[in-house]
């Protein structure tokens, strides 16, 4: 049996890192909301539980390029802990059409596990389900529930918000990060206590519009540093669109816009004229 499903891009409106756990694990202060932008997912299922692991995936798409088709994808890693813990059906073979760009900060690869587990449980939320999805990595329980939630923990701690108000949002990226190699570039310095993000929960909670300030991730400095290309190709487009203010979302090197639906358009089209061949689109929470 062939079912499909749609697996949205997160964006970080807020990212702090407030702490480090023993093992190098940053701890985070976070909210995350869930977009329009998503891959598309098939799954092959048996009815039968425990499928073995080792299953097929096949990645198509304009950002394949690098996404692996084996073992060490993450729905092959999705479709062996299914197996392991008994939950849901057996999923044989999983295809991926790639439209969110990889090393973005926009959580594609987890968005698709989440979407390999929603559809080998037959959208059951359960506790059980959930720990499937932590094992999978720490943000797949997110992607699992999307809309919009405060994290905790290194992601893992879930408290449901608001979405954000219906807006425009322009994504642009602006080019790929090693996430890892951002997390290992921060300076003790880009260290914060969360109350950023609190904020921005709490005006999510009041059904207000975040103040700009409050936008953006706390390992921007990291991502530059490790992406220097990022910088002055942020800088054309801050200058293309002046009135708008862009913020980066995760490790990077995705940034992002609120913008007035009126406006969008025309912001769209000034973004794509200053970075020509990059991704930049317009999206809206989801």
């Amino acid at each position: 049996m062939l079912e499909v499903a749609m697996a949205p891009a997160k964006l970080n409106l807020a990212l702090e890192l407030v702490g480090r756990r023993a093992d190098g694990f940053h701890l985070l202060a976070a909210v995350s909301q869930t977009v329009a932008w998503s891959d598309l997912v098939a799954a092959e299922l048996d009815p039968r539980p425990g499928t073995p692991g080792g299953i097929a995936v096949a990645v198509t798409g304009p950002f394949r390029e690098g996404v692996p088709e084996g073992p060490d994808n993450i729905v092959a890693r999705a479709a062996d802990a299914l197996h392991r813990h008994g939950v849901g059906r057996g999923v044989v073979s999983v295809a991926i059409w790639k439209r969110i760009p990889t090393k973005s900060g926009l959580g594609g690869g987890s968005s698709d596990a989440a979407a390999v587990l929603r559809l080998a449980a037959g959208e059951d939320l359960s506790t059980p389900l959930v720990d499937v999805a932590l094992e999978c990595g720490a943000d797949v329980p997110f992607a699992l529930r999307g809309g919009a939630a405060l994290l905790g923990g290194v992601g893992d701690v879930l408290t449901p918000l608001p979405c954000l108000a219906p807006t425009v949002i322009l994504v642009a990226v602006l080019g790929a990060v090693e996430t890892a190699r951002a997390y290992s570039s921060v300076k003790s310095g880009e260290m914060t206590d969360g109350s950023r993000a609190a904020a921005m929960a709490q005006a999510l909670r009041n059904g207000e519009l975040p103040a700009p300030e409050l936008f953006g991730s706390a390992l921007e400095a990291a991502a530059l540093r490790v992406a220097p290309e990022l910088a002055p190709r942020l800088e054309r487009l801050r200058a293309a669109t002046p009135h708008l203010s862009w913020a980066m979302t995760g490790s990077g090197g995705a940034f992002f816009a609120l913008v007035p639906a009126a406006e969008a358009g025309s912001a769209l089209a000034a973004s794509r004229a200053a970075l020509p061949g990059l991704p930049i689109r317009a999206t809206v929470p989801a």
